[in-house]
């Protein structure tokens, strides 16, 4: 009963974000890639220390003692794709009301810290090394990919919208959250306290080392890979909470 619950939520979500973007097509222009891809360095003023990418852009992060942007696309697209900096983040995002068809958009961000990062609207974001710091939010919704490694000492993470969001590495705290049909992959990433909620037919895994506090419900399920020292759980709904 809960696989079928969280089988049918995760359905209803990725038909609900299939018609979002099909019935935006008829009033976006059209546009497929030329084949030739360019790459260019952009530059801003303005300092950031966090990453919003949206529109299907692939996002590539390196922690790196210097700032740099690169944008690698068809020759025909470059300019659709827009980088600017808003209350120190570094949004990347595509043209208002344009339809890429088969065509190449990638960004690849080289900077010193990283606190934030933002994925939505069938967007991705990969890092190649391992990001250090002392804390990190991070948010994917709308079939969103984000995959990072890090060593912090706390994250706060939160998937929606049939969104996929996979860490590794360590922290002392993690505070995940996750629902509508979206998956949440902490079983790598080791971490002293952990609090996970999952709702709506989400999944979250999670490796809890000292003290693991988790709730799930509306056929949502919470995995866990390590039995912590520590351990609360409440679930309801069709909610469940299981050793992996």
């Amino acid at each position: 009963m809960i696989k079928i619950i969280t089988w049918i939520t995760k359905i209803i979500v990725l038909v609900i974000t299939a018609l979002f973007f099909s019935g935006c097509h008829f009033d976006y222009n059209s546009k497929k890639g030329s084949g030739n891809i360019t790459t260019e360095n952009r530059t801003v003023t303005e300092k950031f220390t966090g990453l919003d990418v949206s529109s299907a852009i692939e996002l590539t992060i390196e922690q790196s003692d210097k700032t740099e942007i690169i944008v690698e696309a068809d020759d025909n697209l470059q300019s659709s794709i827009i980088t600017e900096v808003k209350n120190g983040m570094l949004v990347i995002s595509s043209e208002p009301y344009l339809n890429i068809r088969n065509g190449t958009r990638k960004v690849k961000v080289k900077l010193p810290i990283i606190e934030n990062l933002e994925a939505s609207s069938a967007s991705s974001i990969h890092s190649v090394n391992t990001i250090k710091g002392s804390q990190m939010y991070i948010k994917a919704s709308s079939a969103a990919q984000i995959n990072v490694d890090l060593e912090m000492e706390s994250i706060n993470c939160k998937s929606s919208s049939a969104a996929n969001l996979k860490l590794k590495g360590l922290a002392f705290k993690l505070d995940s959250q996750a629902s509508s049909g979206s998956t949440t992959d902490c079983s790598k990433l080791l971490t002293n306290e952990v609090i996970a909620d999952a709702s709506s037919g989400s999944s979250i895994i999670v490796h809890p080392i000292v003290s693991l506090k988790a709730e799930a419900s509306s056929g949502a399920s919470i995995k866990y890979n390590s039995v912590p020292k520590t351990f609360e759980k409440n679930s309801s709904s069709g909610g469940s909470i299981d050793q992996d």
